[in-house]
């Protein structure tokens, strides 16, 4: 599944197998295996959206001016949406201490120092996420303060810098530029390595203060590690040298980071899943379920899903659905190989049209129970990732951009819509879920260049995946209708056929060169016979096959011999013709 794909700079890019446009990529080919190369080839895999080209840029030739800062109010109010935006995930500041360092911050002289470059970065992304359109103050904000960091904070190994990084790469995924955002947090991890942040026992060598800050930042970048790793494909750049597990201090973020860690260095790294590994990995899954709810004062997400907010009204907590859909985006990373193997198989039995009635519940067999079960983890765990965050769908004021969500609802669309392709469709709600990943796409997509993207793709999809029902549907039908003729006949003739059919003879034994039940072996591969293939020129036998197969060959002539006692010598094993006839769905379990 790994691929090279082309950047709009021409240059070509490696996307690893975790990657949404590999995924996008194997559903097409998917689609084009089944349906046909009309179908699912919304964007071609050559413009296939990388990084979403900024709308300007900086000119280094010139020095530029430090745009006028806010006033007190729009302060509060890009500080509000900052806040809301980054939600947990992105724990770097909390709102408070940002209040009190920014807005002192706005009556001071002009400087090119951290704390200003700092200031108008966050700014910057509480402007490009609050609902406002405040696209020119976005801009200048980010310039300025990209400026001040290439100027300053590009060779120096600070605190300040990792935190700067850290703020250029949370814009620029909200930009949808992850490649972009990528390099810059390159940045980051090399300066927090060079200053020992990834080590605890380091940390715990600086006072309180201190050591909290350092380790507020290690979280911040593990999360944006393991989110670009994983969106992108790539080997992440950090390692996590602490026992996540401990109780004391326990933090479920950082503790989901390396269960991310895990499938992405053990599984993806590996283009395996050993069942070691799947052991390992599901059993942190149940500890990290067990104890998740533990570790929210440490990450300060609230426990429920709606806070109260200074105005009286309730408030959805944005961090606990970020944490929640990780957690189901982990299980969907690690089982996702199984569905698609699970799809590959079903379809493979599907050319030989093994008729759903000789499997029973519609589903196809696959080689082991296990490797089913897994499958369909993956996409129980789409199912309520869309369910969670249909919830946004009812509050009137969020954050315009939020890639961490955009990102959950496309990964868990993708793997609806290859759910599809193994008829799972019978088995859970993947048209209610398609409808409100739909929905949800739809209400990020007038300010977010992914979610535009994502919702063609997903359309484009959902669409695919209504023909293949479609076909399939339409395929059965014909099955049916052709087998139910061949029990009691027809009076329409069938498509092609121009002499009429003897009733006393079930046209499908004919079509097959089948003169008695004997010869006609399993019921099952009566399904196989098409309408239009079935002629009118063979009727010559009187025998019923199809009712010999029901009924076991009990039938002479027109009188049906059925002995209700299931020992009798016309029985055969046969169920009493008064079972059958109370019980339709015994009936229907036949044909």
């Amino acid at each position: 599944m790994s691929r090279l794909i082309r950047d709009p700079q021409g240059t070509y890019v490696f996307l690893g197998p975790s990657a949404n446009l590999s995924v996008v990529q194997s559903l097409r080919k998917i689609i084009h295996g089944t349906l046909g190369t009309g179908y699912f080839k919304d964007v071609s895999a050559e413009n296939d959206l990388v990084d979403d080209m900024p709308a300007e840029s900086v000119n280094r030739n010139k020095t530029p001016m430090e745009p006028t800062r806010p006033s007190i109010s729009d302060t509060r109010y890009y500080l509000q949406w900052y806040a809301s935006a980054t939600s947990d995930v992105f724990d770097l500041f909390g709102y408070e201490e940002l209040i009190t360092e920014i807005i002192p911050w706005l009556e001071r002289a002009p400087s090119t120092d951290s704390s200003t470059c700092i200031n108008f970065l966050v700014l910057a992304i509480g402007a490009q996420c609050g609902p406002q359109s405040r696209d020119e103050e976005t801009a200048a904000y980010f310039n300025y303060a990209r400026y001040l960091s290439s100027l300053n904070f590009m060779e120096t190994t600070t605190i300040a810098t990792v935190q700067i990084h850290c703020l250029v790469t949370t814009y620029l995924l909200n930009a949808a530029r992850p490649h972009a955002a990528s390099m810059n947090l390159g940045l980051a991890i090399r300066a927090a390595y060079s200053l020992g942040i990834h080590r605890a026992d380091i940390n715990g060598l600086f006072p309180t203060t201190e050591s909290f800050k350092r380790e507020r930042i290690w979280k911040v970048l593990r999360v944006q590690d393991l989110f670009l790793s994983s969106t992108l494909g790539h080997h992440p750049s950090t390692t996590e040298t602490r026992d996540t597990t401990s109780q004391k201090g326990y933090s479920a973020s950082t503790d989901l980071c390396l269960i991310f860690e895990k499938i992405l260095s053990q599984v993806y790294s590996q283009q395996e899943v050993s069942p070691a590994v799947l052991q390992n990995v599901s059993k942190h899954h149940r500890e990290w379920a067990c104890h998740f709810r533990e570790g929210h004062t440490v990450d300060h997400i609230p426990t429920e899903e709606y806070v109260s907010s200074g105005s009286g009204r309730k408030k959805l907590s944005i961090g606990l659905c970020h944490l929640k859909a990780a957690y189901y985006w982990t299980i969907m990373l690690v089982t996702r190989p199984y569905l698609i193997d699970l799809v590959e198989h079903h379809l493979a039995s599907d050319t030989v049209n093994t008729p759903p009635s000789s499997i029973g519940n519609d589903m196809r067999p696959i080689r082991r129970p296990a490797d089913a079960l897994l499958a369909h983890a993956s996409v129980n765990s789409a199912v309520l990732t869309v369910d969670l965050l249909s919830c946004l769908l009812d509050v009137d004021e969020i954050p315009k951009r939020l890639p961490y969500v955009v990102n959950s609802v496309l990964n868990s669309a993708l793997v609806l819509g290859i759910a599809y392709f193994a008829d799972l469709d019978r088995l859970f709600p993947l048209a209610n879920a398609m409808d409100t990943a739909l929905k949800l796409l739809d209400r990020f997509q007038k300010n977010d260049a992914l979610a535009r993207w994502s919702l063609r793709i997903i359309r484009d999809l959902y669409n695919s995946c209504n023909q293949f029902v479609e076909r399939r549907r339409d395929r059965h039908l014909r099955q049916q209708e052709a087998l139910v003729e061949g029990l009691f006949g027809h009076l329409n003739p069938l498509r092609g056929r121009d002499h009429p059919v003897t009733p006393s003879r079930s046209p499908l034994c004919t079509s097959q060169g089948w003169d008695n039940a004997s010869e006609m072996g399993d019921l099952d591969s009566l399904l196989q016979a098409q309408p239009s293939e079935v002629p009118s020129d063979s009727m010559t036998n009187d025998v019923n096959a199809i009712w010999d197969q029901l009924f076991c060959g009990s039938i002479s002539g027109s009188q049906m011999e059925l002995d209700s006692d299931p020992g009798g010598p016309h029985s055969n094993g046969c169920r009493n013709f008064q079972a059958l006839s109370m019980d339709p769905d015994h009936i229907y379990q036949y044909v």
